[in-house]
C-alpha cells in the first residue's frame, strides 16, 4: 500500500526493462479480475484496520449518524432514528435520566455520632498508651535487677495474671525474637577471659 503500480511491479518482479514496459505490464495486472479483488481486499483491511480499537469504532458510527442526520435525501424518519441515537451518546446524554438522592440527617444525631467516635478512639489510644508505659517500666526495672513487680499491676503488665497480660508485651526489637542479647547493664562488672 502507498506504492505505484509501477513501483509495485518492479519490487514483485526482478525486471531490467525500461520503466515504459514497467509501466505497461503493471497496468494490465491491475486489470486482471483476480488480482483487482485482492486490491481491494488490501484497501477493505487497511480500512477496518483504522476501526480496530473501540475509541475510532465509536467515532465512526458517530461521524455516519451526523451525516445521516443532517443529509435531506434521507427520509425523515431515518433522520429522527439517527438523531435519538446521537442523543444517546454518553457525551450527549440528551435522553439519560438523572435522579437525585438527598439524604437527610440531624446534625444534633451527627454530632453525637462523631463524639461518640470520638471517645472511643481516645479511650482506646489512652489504654494502650497505659500498657506500653507499664511495660517499660517493668523491663527496666528487670534490667536493672529487680523482679519486675514493683510497678505490676495485674492484666496491665508482662507477667500479671489479667486477660490482657500477653496482649501488652512489647514488640522483640530483633528480627529474630527467639535469640535476644542480655540487657546491658552497666552496674554488673564483665567477666575477664584469658586466652592463655
Amino acid at each position: 500500500m502507498g506504492e505505484t503500480k509501477t513501483g509495485a511491479y518492479r519490487q514483485s518482479y526482478d525486471t531490467h526493462s525500461s520503466g515504459a514496459v514497467q509501466a505497461v505490464e503493471a497496468q494490465r495486472l491491475v486489470n486482471n479480475p483476480k488480482v483487482a479483488l485482492q486490491i481491494e481486499a488490501f484497501k477493505l483491511a487497511a480500512e477496518a484496520k483504522r476501526y480496530a480499537t473501540p475509541a475510532a469504532l465509536r467515532n465512526l458510527v458517530i461521524e455516519r449518524l451526523t451525516a445521516t442526520a443532517i443529509d435531506d435525501a434521507i427520509p425523515p424518519a431515518q433522520r429522527l432514528r439517527a438523531l435519538e441515537l446521537l442523543g444517546k451518546v454518553t457525551e450527549v446524554a440528551a435522553f439519560t435520566e438523572r435522579r437525585e438522592v438527598v439524604t437527610v440527617t440531624d446534625s444534633g444525631a451527627l454530632r453525637e455520632r462523631l463524639l461518640d467516635t470520638l471517645r472511643t478512639a481516645i479511650t482506646t489510644d489512652a489504654r494502650v498508651l497505659q500498657r506500653l508505659r507499664a511495660a517499660q517500666a517493668v523491663d527496666v526495672e528487670v534490667a536493672a535487677g529487680g523482679d519486675g513487680s514493683a510497678n505490676a499491676q495485674d492484666g496491665d503488665v508482662p507477667g500479671g495474671e489479667g486477660p490482657d497480660a500477653t496482649a501488652c508485651q512489647p514488640p522483640p526489637m530483633l528480627s529474630n525474637p527467639d535469640i535476644q542479647s542480655p540487657p546491658n547493664n552497666i552496674d554488673t562488672p564483665h567477666e575477664n577471659i584469658s586466652t592463655t
